[in-house]
Order: C-alpha cells, then structure tokens, then sequence
C-alpha cells in the first residue's frame, strides 16, 4: 500500500514538472491575469462614465451656446471683404452676413476690424472702429460703410452685419485729404486748406509730396477717382490681389 502511494506521489510530481504541463499552467495564469484587468478597466471605465454625467446632470449653469455667423459660403467668424474691379459708377458693391442666435441664452454681438489694406497698404493700423470708419467713409472717392445692424439678440434672433461701398459720381465740386495710400502725380493740381478755403500749392514736388501729405494736402474728386481707378485696375493686375481687402472679427458674448 505504502509502495502504491510512494509510485502515485512519484508520477503526480512527474506530471507537474512535464514542460507541456509547465506551459499549460502558465498560458492559464496569464489568460486569469488579462481577465482579471479587464473586468476591473471596465469597472473602472463605468464609474468614471458615471460620475462625469452625474457632474454635467447637477450643474445647473451649463447651457447650450450656439451663436452662427452665416454668408452664403457656410458658418463664419473670421471674415476677409475683397473688393475688386474698383471704378467709378462701379455697381455698388455689398456683402451680408446674417447673424443668428441659436443658444439657450440672450446674446450681444461685437466685432473689430482687425486690418484694412489698400493698394497693398495697411492703413489706420492699432485705431478704433470707429476712426477707421470715418476714415473709409470720408477720406476717399468711394464710401465705404460697416453697418453692424443690432447687438443685442434675444433667444432665436437674428440680425444683418453689412459691409457696402458706393463709388458715385458727383459734380459737385468735392475735395479729399491725401493719405499714405496716395502717390505723387505731377499732372494733378493739389491743394492745402486754409482759412476755410482750398487753395492749389504749386510747390507740390516728388521729394516734398510726403511731407507736404503729413502736414494737409487735399485732391479734387475727379482726379481722385481718375487716381484710384487707374491704380486699383493696375494693382490687381499685377498682383492678383484686391484692390481692398478688409479683415474682420466677430464675436458674441452671452448676455446674464
């Protein structure tokens, strides 16, 4: 009996030591290990899962923000106007962007003209809206306007932020203040405002045009129209950049 049992313990460490058994044995420790991981990175994942949409489901303030800036290429904010093909008695040019509020809370809507660039100059650099504004509206041939339409937008509301330029004729007699975008022509007349009145400078030279630009000069509106014509025509051309190119940011902030 004894020897029956010695034979039985003698074949059972023979069958723990077989390499085959080793391998078996250590492939059913490994697939344990992998299990075990997984049922507790599920776990995990589920608790994690768990407590993120208990946080977003208690806080109160979270709402939907959903302000869209709309042209007629899609969903816009950053907002490049070119205009091109510049010439009196143009067709007056307009670009609409239709501003629509689809958030769950009121919204009041802002914007900053980032750059203007003319002829390839960037001009009024660092200045407000408003200057730069006035400046396109009053300091050239053409009109340019920004119209933001209203800032304030109600849940569901829309509004219209425009950009147009008018290049008119005029007969009345109109006169412009030259600025950095302008360049010396011998052939023109120009002229300095004093005591209320224009008066031609007939000492307007290449080397003194800068200085003499700085300090007031002005230019009638037919030879400003006949300057921006021929120039924006001429840059474009050479360039295949337009003849004004204004960047803008829009922005929408909510209203509490």
């Amino acid at each position: 009996m004894l020897r029956k049992m010695e034979n039985q313990t003698k074949l059972s460490n023979e069958k723990l030591n077989n390499p085959k058994r080793k391998k078996a044995r250590k492939k059913a420790i490994i697939r344990s290990v992998i299990l075990l991981l997984f049922l507790l990175g599920i776990n995990t994942f589920a608790w994690f899962t768990y407590i993120s949409r208990a946080d977003v489901s208690i806080n109160g303030s979270v709402v939907s923000w959903n302000v869209n800036f709309l042209d007629e290429n899609g969903a816009v904010e950053d907002v490049d106007i070119e205009i091109t093909e510049m010439q009196p008695g143009m067709i007056p040019f307009e670009k609409t962007i239709e501003i629509v509020n689809h958030s769950d809370v009121a919204a009041r809507f802002s914007y900053d003209i980032k750059s203007v660039n003319i002829l390839g100059i960037e001009i009024l650099q660092g200045e407000s809206n408003e200057t730069i504004i006035n400046s396109l509206q009053n300091d050239y041939p053409f009109i340019l306007n920004i119209i933001p339409g209203k800032t304030d937008l109600a849940i569901g509301d829309s509004t219209n932020f425009q950009v147009t330029m008018d290049w008119s004729y005029e007969e009345a007699e109109k006169y412009y203040r030259l600025n950095s975008v302008y360049s010396y022509d011998p052939s023109v007349y120009y002229y300095t405002y004093t005591n209320n009145t224009y008066q031609i400078d007939e000492t307007v030279t290449s080397d003194n045009f800068a200085s003499k630009v700085a300090t007031g000069l002005y230019l009638e509106k037919d030879d400003a129209d006949s300057f921006f014509g021929y120039q924006c025509g001429n840059y474009e051309q050479s360039t295949g950049n337009p003849c004004i190119k204004i960047n803008l940011e829009l922005r929408a902030n909510q209203v509490t």
